[in-house]
């Protein structure tokens, strides 16, 4: 089987942001809603490092503190566009019940330092 890897140095933040970019062809979100998404994944994973359960972690999430730091995260993004944002990703229902759809979230653990994204194709003439 011949295979082709790419390492990506990144920290985690940006893992977010890549791990959208690459899913794309999946999910077809602009490039600002996956800058929101990728914000509350990257929250979501650092509130789950010390509290245990979900429910708790996605109301730190959607708390209007962390929604301050997302804004900031997003070079100071103005509140109007990132509501529209929130707005948009609930349509799409990627957002549901201010909680992001488990098919967007990988599945890391709170201690992993690799990911390992494999895409297979199966060619058929």
């Amino acid at each position: 089987m011949n295979q082709r890897q790419a390492l990506i140095r990144t920290t985690r933040k940006n893992f977010f942001k890549h791990w959208l970019s690459l899913t794309k062809p999946f999910h077809k979100l602009r490039p600002q809603e996956q800058d929101v998404l990728a914000l509350l994944l990257y929250y979501y994973f650092e509130y789950k490092k010390d509290i245990k359960r979900d429910d708790l972690v996605w109301k730190m999430v959607f708390d209007y503190d962390t929604k301050m730091l997302m804004k900031e995260d997003l070079s100071g993004m103005k509140d109007v566009i990132f509501q529209n944002t929130l707005s948009s990703l609930r349509k799409k229902e990627v957002v549901k019940d201010k909680q992001v759809n488990p098919s967007f979230i990988p599945n890391i653990t709170k201690d992993a330092n690799n990911f390992n994204l494999i895409f297979k194709f199966e060619i058929n003439d």
